[in-house]
């Protein structure tokens, strides 16, 4: 079947959490987050680039991209994209969908004039579309850290030139355990489990 990525409507917004929450559940963490994540991004000014994957069978992925910052050790800061999350219904991982996202989500966000995007990720995974280690470019995570998942693009040749610091992300993924819980009282009840290979584990 043939893949078609187009902007997320508002009657696609439930079903793309309900989506997500799927996607990543027990992944990272016991439970998720990114449902949550995606949902405070819609409602804030940060919000970029919101798409959703489609074909004969429905709903297959969405992605996100928000506005975030690179902040210098004087406070300057160079306006930059963060790409995620991205999540791809279970049944249908690994079989092209992420990457129809991925390509369109870059696609659009250099054709907005941006630079440069960062992600957390898998870097074998990211590294197929041209990210690498941050550290590249001296910029580290907000905690001042760099690790091999978190990774940057440059969107043009030279664009991430003189750019250094720490990421500053949208104020959306501040995640607050309270409101989380309420929010997933909205979605059918799942038991979260500790698991190895979660942040922590």
């Amino acid at each position: 079947m043939t893949i078609t990525i187009r902007p997320a409507r508002a009657d696609d917004y439930r079903s793309t959490e309900e989506l997500v929450r799927d996607a990543f559940w027990d992944l990272y963490r016991p439970g998720c987050v990114e449902h949550l994540i995606i949902h405070q991004a819609r409602k804030s000014d940060e919000l970029l680039i919101d798409l959703v994957a489609i074909d004969d069978d429905g709903l297959l992925g969405s992605l996100i991209v928000t506005r975030a910052q690179i902040v210098d050790a004087s406070g300057q800061a160079a306006e930059v994209g963060y790409l995620g999350p991205i999540g791809v219904r279970p049944d249908r991982q690994r079989t092209g969908v992420g990457s129809a996202l991925m390509r369109a989500g870059l696609d659009q966000l250099t054709e907005q004039g941006f630079v440069g995007v960062f992600l957390f990720g898998d870097p074998g995974y990211y590294g197929r579309f041209g990210f690498a280690d941050a550290v590249t470019w001296a910029i580290t995570t907000p905690d001042g850290l760099n690790f091999p998942a978190f990774m940057g693009l440059e969107l043009r040749a030279g664009g991430l030139n003189g750019v250094q610091g720490r990421l500053a992300e949208s104020p959306a993924f501040e995640v607050d355990s309270a409101a989380l819980t309420e929010f997933d009282q909205q979605f059918e009840p799942r038991e979260a489990h500790v698991l190895p290979g979660q942040f922590g584990q």
